[in-house]
């Protein structure tokens, strides 16, 4: 199987260029794929008409004017494609190239019915594909418009021959049920080939679809610049968070993080600096801290984490410590080395409280208390245990 559809994909592939001067991957929107079915269906169009130029004379007699007819219907297919094709490429109008090609083709086939016998031609039930193409290629309008074309061309013949009009019958009559038999199936084919581009089409359309979805919804939860979760993917996770915690009588730590003279940063280095800068405190805070925790950006230079699992209030200090320490390495930007500081402001649940207003006020204020003094981390409140935990760690835990 494979063998085989390695070559047909590289035809497929090849035709589709040829037809639109485009990758059949170059695009996964609705109209590409609309005319990718318009292209595949004129390909399937011409081998029809090859086989009823070529293949066919070869396996039933036909006459003189039946190989007339044949090569007469080959040419007007080859031309219907070749003008709809042109169109497609140089204007890529799909609809105008559709109905061209259909114009064209109910024009030919209906003409190849006064050769091979009016309702009896095998011809005749192929031009159910114009309606068919119309409604996938185009549109539900342009399938019920051609849908009522190709009902008129049915009618008006079946009412000829009741009438008594004479059709050329150029194929023998021996050879009259191959000859409908090979139209069935080459009808039979033409349809289960548009279904399968069109449930390939809506396939890459669902698939696109969802790809799109995702990446929406990864950019309304994280920030563009550092890639961390965002403010609204944080009030998410920390809800969760809490009831964790709550249910398992464990502890969760909230830190969080404000670099010191950003602005100056910004207006002495310039932006580009100062966004160098941003990027790299939120790695240097993801390589400091576990994998289940959680780092977002609140926005500015403020990032915020979520500390959970959490065995001691001291686990948490030493942890706040860690990662004001891997913070405040200098930086290497525009061959200059940035110096700056970071406040870190440590809540712990359910110490110093436990809902989540409370906890990031009680964060917020150790941040500005750290700040003010000059500290790297400050703790907020810890009268509910023995041990406070020191604003340093010591040396030896570090």
């Amino acid at each position: 199987m494979y063998p085989l559809t390695v070559p047909l994909r590289k035809a497929r592939n090849w035709w589709f260029y040829l037809c639109t001067g485009r990758s059949v991957y170059s695009r996964s929107d609705e109209e590409h794929y609309r005319q990718r079915i318009l292209v595949m269906t004129s390909g399937f169009w011409l081998l029809t008409a090859l086989v009823f130029a070529v293949i066919i004379p070869m396996i039933i007699h036909i006459t003189p004017q039946g190989r007339i007819a044949a090569n007469v219907l080959f040419a007007a297919s080859t031309l219907g494609v070749l003008v709809s094709m042109l169109l497609l490429r140089l204007r890529e109008d799909r609809v105008a190239a559709l109905n061209i090609m259909l114009f064209i083709y109910t024009g030919a086939f209906t003409g190849a019915c006064f050769a091979f016998g009016g309702t009896d031609s095998p011809t005749y039930p192929l031009l159910l594909i114009a309606p068919a193409m119309a409604g996938i290629v185009g549109s539900v309008a342009l399938c019920a418009s051609w849908g009522l074309v190709v009902f008129a061309i049915w009618v008006c013949i079946l009412q000829a021959e009741r009438h008594g009009f004479e059709f050329s019958q150029i194929i023998v009559p021996a050879n009259h049920n191959m000859a409908m038999t090979i139209a069935y199936a080459a009808l039979a084919i033409a349809v289960v080939s548009i279904i399968i581009i069109y449930a390939e089409m809506n396939k890459a359309l669902r698939a696109s679809l969802q790809a799109t979805n995702a990446e929406l919804e990864h950019l309304s939860s994280h920030d563009q610049l550092t890639r961390l979760p965002n403010r609204r993917f944080y009030d998410e996770r920390i809800a969760l968070a809490l009831r964790r915690a709550a249910e398992q009588n464990g502890l969760t730590g909230l830190l969080f993080m404000d670099l010191n003279d950003f602005k100056n940063i910004n207006d002495t280095h310039g932006h580009g600096a100062g966004d160098k800068l941003l990027v790299a405190v939120a790695q240097r805070i993801q390589g400091s801290l576990r994998e289940t925790d959680l780092v977002a950006r609140l926005g500015g230079d403020e990032f915020v984490a979520v500390l959970e699992d959490v065995k001691s209030a001291d686990e948490i200090t030493r942890l706040a410590h860690k990662l004001s320490q891997a913070i405040e390495q200098p930086l290497y930007v525009r061959q200059q080395v940035l110096n700056f500081s970071c406040s870190v402001g440590v809540a712990i649940f359910p110490i110093d409280g436990r809902q989540q207003h409370e906890l990031e006020e009680q964060a917020d204020r150790a941040m500005y208390q750290a700040k003010k003094r000059g500290l790297p981390v400050a703790l907020a409140s810890l009268e509910a245990t023995n041990t406070p935990s020191p604003a340093r760690a010591p040396s030896n835990r570090i």
